[in-house]
C-alpha cells in the first residue's frame, strides 16, 4: 500500500470516531431535552390540579367577578380601564376607625395600601364632603347603626355603593344587634366580603399556585422544632361562638392535653390581633375553631395560627366542601370526620405515632403557598388595594343587591353547631 494511503488511513480513523463522539452527544443532549420537557408538561399539569378541580367540582365558581378570577383562578389580570385621574374611595363614616389594621396593620409605621397593588391610580378619603366626587363608597357594615345613617344625598349614577363584612352571617351587625340585613335590600351595588363570589373578595388568605415545585420544607426538621408531648393549641379571647366551639374544646381535653392561651384560657401570652402569640410556634396542631359554622369563613385562625406557624389545622366552622374549595388539598383535619372528640384525639396521637402519615399533610408545599391578607399581628392587609382593583377589573354593568339576606344567609351557608351526642347539650 502507498505511504500516502497508509498515512490518510491513519489520519481518517480518528476523526470517524470524533464523528460518531459527536453524534452520540447529540442524541443525548435532544434525550434530556424532550425529558425535561416532559418533565416540565407533568409538573404543570400537576399544579393546575387544583385549579381544575375547583372550577369542575365547585360549579357556583362560575359567578366569580373578574377579580375574583385573577384571585382565585389565577387567570392574568384583564387590560385595567384606563382614566388620567385617580378613583376617588370614601370609606363613609368609620374611615379613621380601620386604619390601624389596613393602613398601619398594628404597628406605629404608616403603610401605603397600593404599595404592592397591580394598580394604584386610586384616592383615599374620610371626608363626607367628597360624596359628589366619589366613584365608590364603602359602608362598614358592623359599624352601621341603622339604614339612617346611610348618606340621603341622590348618588350619581355612575357611583358604586358598596358594603364590607369580615364577619359571618350571625354577626354581621356584631355591635348592632337591632339591625337586619334585609332592610339594606335595594342599596348596595357591590358587595365586599371574604366570600369568592363577593364582587370585591377579601378573604382572610388564599392559597395559589406555586412558580416552581421545588420544596425547601424538611420534614425532620420541622418534627424536631416541635414539642413531641404536647401535640395541640388554641388561643382565644372571645369565650363565646354560635357553634359551642369551647364545649368541643372541654370535651377534647378529657382524651389529650390541650394547650390553652389567651383570655379564655389558663395560659397567657401578647397581643391580640396586634402582637402575635409566639407560645403557640412550637405545636404540631391548632384548632382553628371559628365563631360559627359558615361556609367559606375562615379566619386568621386558620391561615396564620395553622399555616404560618407550620401547625396542621384542625377546623371547624363551614362545610367540608367549603374548606375544600378554599384551603390546600390534605392540610388540615375537619372536625365532621370525626364522630367524638375522643375520635380526633385518638387520631392525633396515632398520626404523631407515624412519621408517614403525619408528612403525607404536609405534601401540598410542593404545588402551592398559602397567604395572609387580614392585616392581623402586622400581616398584610389589601383590603383597600383589592377595591382599587375591582375599579380598575371589573365590569361595570349595572347592579343591586334587591335580597341580601341571600348573599349573607345564616339559612343557607351556615351549619348546625356542635352536639355532645352523650349529653344531647352543645
Amino acid at each position: 500500500m502507498h505511504l500516502r494511503h497508509v498515512l490518510t488511513l491513519k489520519i481518517s480513523r480518528p476523526m470517524v470516531s470524533f464523528s460518531a463522539k459527536k453524534n452520540k452527544l447529540i442524541i443525548i443532549i435532544i434525550i434530556i431535552i424532550i425529558i425535561i420537557i416532559i418533565i416540565i408538561i407533568i409538573i404543570k399539569k400537576q399544579s393546575r390540579k387544583h385549579q381544575i378541580t375547583v372550577t369542575e367540582k365547585f360549579p357556583d365558581m362560575n359567578g366569580l367577578s373578574n377579580l375574583g378570577r385573577m384571585l382565585f383562578l389565577d387567570e392574568s389580570p384583564q387590560i385595567p380601564t384606563f382614566r388620567t385621574t385617580p378613583y376617588i374611595i370614601l370609606i363613609w363614616k368609620h374611615g379613621p376607625s380601620l386604619e390601624r389594621r389596613h393602613i398601619y396593620h398594628f404597628t406605629k409605621k404608616r403603610f401605603d395600601p397600593f404599595e404592592s397593588c397591580s394598580v394604584a391610580n386610586c384616592k383615599i378619603t374620610y371626608d363626607d364632603q367628597n360624596i359628589s366626587s366619589a366613584d365608590l363608597i364603602v359602608f362598614h357594615l358592623h359599624k352601621t347603626g341603622s339604614v339612617r345613617e346611610l348618606p340621603h344625598e341622590k348618588r350619581l349614577p355612575t357611583q358604586i355603593w358598596t358594603f364590607l363584612t369580615d364577619e359571618s352571617p350571625y354577626n354581621t351587625f356584631i355591635y348592632r344587634k337591632n339591625n337586619t340585613i334585609a332592610s339594606y335590600n335595594g342599596i348596595f351595588n357591590w358587595s365586599m366580603s371574604y366570600r369568592m363570589l363577593s364582587d370585591i373578595p377579601v378573604p382572610y388568605g388564599r392559597t395559589i399556585l406555586k412558580n416552581s415545585t421545588i420544596n425547601n420544607w424538611d420534614f425532620e426538621t420541622w418534627n424536631k422544632s416541635k414539642f413531641q408531648t404536647v401535640l395541640v393549641t388554641v388561643v382565644a379571647s372571645n369565650c363565646g361562638g354560635q357553634n359551642a366551639r369551647w364545649n368541643y374544646v372541654r370535651e377534647l381535653r378529657k382524651h389529650i392535653q390541650v394547650d390553652f392561651y389567651g383570655g379564655c384560657g389558663t395560659l397567657k401570652c401578647a397581643g391580640h390581633y396586634g402582637l402575635d402569640c409566639k407560645n403557640t410556634t412550637n405545636y404540631k396542631f391548632y384548632l382553628a375553631f371559628e365563631n360559627s359554622n359558615c361556609d367559606e369563613y375562615i379566619t386568621e385562625k386558620t391561615f396564620w395560627s395553622g399555616y404560618r406557624k407550620n401547625a396542621i389545622p384542625i377546623v371547624m366552622g363551614g362545610s367540608k366542601e367549603s374548606y375544600r374549595k378554599v384551603l390546600p388539598p390534605n392540610s388540615y383535619i375537619h372536625v365532621e370526620d370525626f364522630s367524638t372528640p375522643r375520635d380526633l384525639a385518638d387520631y392525633i396521637k396515632y398520626l404523631n405515632s407515624s412519621s408517614k402519615e403525619l408528612q403525607s399533610y404536609f405534601k401540598w408545599k410542593k404545588y402551592f403557598s398559602v397567604l395572609n391578607e387580614h392585616g392581623y399581628f402586622q400581616s398584610m392587609s389589601v383590603h383597600y388595594c383589592r377595591i382599587c382593583e375591582a375599579l380598575h377589573y371589573n365590569s361595570r354593568e349595572r347592579k343591586i343587591y334587591t335580597k341580601l339576606e341571600q348573599f349573607l344567609s345564616r339559612d343557607e351557608h351556615c351549619h348546625a353547631r356542635w352536639l355532645n351526642a352523650s349529653s344531647g347539650k352543645g
